[in-house]
């Protein structure tokens, strides 16, 4: 006898897990990114302007796209309970480990100064948690007999 260990759950919930995985990858790098600001030699809230104009530019052009492809995803498949890893696929998953591996290579090596870095860390951390608020919305508004669009 095969035993076959797939953690199935509703689709409803996948949004909520993708929320928390965003959410979590938000925190970590907002805490990144507050030491890098408390280094910089720049005023902290010049920083932390520059930032949130990173954060405009990276989420509209970046991460709305990604979230919203994901979130389609999701509310088109066809199995009623699918694998809770399944808010992502496979080559995002990959992507993710990539990125995380880049980010810590830049820490570790200072390739970019940290004032730069602070900035880039403020984009992203806040592009991350607009990203969990999209899929929280979708998985409060999404029903299950819905037709995906």
């Amino acid at each position: 006898m095969r035993l076959k260990l797939k953690p199935s759950v509703p689709r409803r919930f996948l949004f909520f897990a993708g929320a928390l995985v965003w959410a979590f990858a938000a925190w970590r790098v907002s805490s990144i990114a507050i030491t890098y600001l408390k280094e910089s030699p720049w005023p902290w809230w010049l920083e932390l302007m520059a930032g949130m104009a990173g954060l405009a530019l990276f989420f509209n052009f970046v991460f709305l796209r990604v979230s919203r492809r994901y979130i389609q995803r999701i509310a088109a498949m066809k199995m009623q309970n699918p694998c809770v890893f399944a808010f992502f696929g496979w080559k995002s998953y990959l992507l993710i480990a990539l990125m995380s591996g880049l980010g810590i290579l830049l820490s570790k090596y200072e390739f970019i100064p940290l004032t730069w870095q602070g900035i880039f860390y403020i984009a992203l951390s806040g592009s991350l948690f607009l990203s969990a608020l999209m899929f929280v919305n979708a998985g409060i508004l999404f029903r299950e007999n819905q037709e995906s669009e």
